[in-house]
């Protein structure tokens, strides 16, 4: 591949016009997904008649089941975004059509790849940046390819091999695309998020397709 042909800011067009085709459906995922994300995290989920040790085992179980939905809906999310891009039709169904074996090689990703970002990190950070870029596309490989966690971190390092540089721009841009959308009233946030999310599905189609 040539070094144009992955676009930071034609992965942003193309996803705000993808995004505007069914703009109300990504609101609503959304706002699903944030909700659930949320859980575990208010104190309105901890019954305020509790004592201290009671109340902190709650926000502890609350904060568990809300870390694993939102990681499952995540994955949905991703699935989504990348039907979309190719054209395909998208459903709320597909939000929650992430397979337990698929969610756990995503688990277990996600701890290695976190492992090896920290200890990059540690090493002068620039390495962790790197390692992070690289494995951006791990999710896609396992909800698009139904690839293993092992196969799926190969699969990502592959693929984005001569591109870390440019995806590190793009992370840029995306953090700015989602501080315009929390500084736009805060409702900014619902059409930023999903944006984002179909940019990210453009690195993987035009990364692998």
């Amino acid at each position: 591949m040539s070094d144009n042909y992955l676009s930071i800011t034609d992965s942003f067009d193309q996803a705000w016009s993808k995004f505007k085709e069914k703009a109300l459906f990504f609101v609503g995922v959304t706002t699903l997904s944030m909700f659930i994300s949320m859980i575990g995290q208010s104190d309105k989920f901890i019954g305020i008649n509790h004592g201290v040790d009671m109340a902190n085992h709650q926000f502890t179980l609350f904060s568990l089941v809300g870390m694993i939905l939102s990681s499952y809906l995540g994955l949905g999310i991703w699935k989504i975004c990348i039907k979309h891009f190719r054209g395909e039709e998208v459903e709320l169904n597909d939000l929650l059509s992430i397979s337990l074996s698929q969610f756990v090689h995503y688990i277990i990703a996600t701890i290695i790849s976190g492992i090896a970002i920290m200890i990059g990190m540690l090493l002068l950070i620039i390495p962790g940046i790197h390692i992070s870029c690289r494995l951006i596309l791990v999710p896609a490989f396992i909800v698009d390819k139904n690839e293993s966690f092992d196969t799926a971190l190969k699969s990502s390092w592959e693929a984005t091999k001569g591109y870390s540089m440019k995806i590190f721009l793009w992370y840029l841009l995306a953090m700015l695309v989602m501080l315009a959308g929390f500084l736009a009233l805060i409702v900014g946030i619902f059409a930023a998020a999903p944006v984002v999310s179909i940019a990210m599905a453009y690195i993987y189609v035009k990364l692998t397709d």
